[in-house]
């Protein structure tokens, strides 16, 4: 009787065991099956993340554009013109302000031929070209040169010397000769009949209508802070608050007139600019 019941049991556990064994082997199909099916998916859901990329925006005519440039005179290496202070400051005033500007491609905001190679272009790239005295500022003008008896230079303020730079009847020149009582003056512009080299970096491209309000404001009222004008839009209507800071500056009137043609001019929706200024008791103690 005891070795029956032992073979039984053999038997038993035999049983159990190749049903475990089944079983797992099961499971190992289904989960090899489920890991097999969910690829495919994976697979079209890293393709779909691809094709969500978006191609980086190229700059085209009317956008607003931050840029940083250098412009120098290709013969003798002058710097002109530069955003740039390592660069600009051996040429220019101390405290000039160095920062990128605002160019809007076809606006004529910079020289025409520096917003038109622009175009294109993607933000952070930077680009080096040339630019003829035709595109730039002219051939130079023979006829503009002119030979004035030195008396009528007498109530020029400051030495005439050769180099220097006079103003007559309202038009100025530069001193090319002096002799025999006679003074040659050349009054074409100064960068007439030269070449220029130029240097741009796509500093930012401006998407947000209040951003670009802001970036026209700085152009036309750069010495004070931007973040200090209030700016509210109502429909067709803009109301700009000038801040205290900017009262006496220079030419306001003159600088909210063109600005109120900048932002109609390039802000679409925009009708109507309204300028506020706020004064109250405490201004004046």
């Amino acid at each position: 009787m005891s070795d029956d019941v032992t073979e039984e049991e053999k038997s038993s556990r035999s049983s159990r065991r190749g049903r475990r064994s089944r079983a797992k082997t099961e499971v190992e199909e289904t989960e090899s099956q489920s890991i097999e099916e969910a690829q495919p998916t994976e697979i079209k859901a890293e393709e779909e993340k691809i094709e969500e990329v978006k191609p980086p925006t190229k700059i085209k005519i009317g956008d607003f554009v931050l840029i940083d440039y250098t412009i120098k005179v290709k013969e003798t290496g002058e710097v002109v013109d530069t955003t740039i202070e390592e660069v600009g400051k051996n040429y220019f005033e101390a405290g000039r302000i160095y920062e990128p500007k605002l160019v809007i491609p076809g606006k004529g905001l910079l020289l025409k031929a520096i917003e038109d190679e622009l175009i294109d272009l993607e933000l952070n790239q930077e680009k080096t070209f040339e630019i003829s005295p035709e595109k730039a500022f002219g051939a130079r003008d023979p006829n503009k040169v002119k030979v004035i008896p030195i008396r009528r230079l007498k109530d020029v303020e400051g030495p005439i010397t050769v180099g220097s730079r006079i103003t007559i009847d309202g038009k100025e020149g530069v001193v090319r000769s002096i002799g025999s009582g006679r003074v040659q003056v050349d009054f074409n512009p100064y960068l007439a009949g030269k070449s220029l080299e130029c240097w741009i970096r796509i500093v930012n491209i401006i998407e947000d209508k209040i951003e670009k309000i802001k970036s026209l404001i700085h152009t036309r009222i750069p010495d004070v802070d931007i973040n200090k004008f209030e700016i509210i839009q109502d429909r067709e209507e803009l109301r700009i608050t000038i801040p205290r800071e900017a009262f006496l500056f220079p030419g306001l009137q003159v600088s909210k007139r063109i600005l109120a043609k900048d932002i109609i001019d390039h802000i679409e929706g925009i009708e109507k600019i309204v300028f506020l200024e706020n004064y109250d008791r405490q201004m004046f103690q």
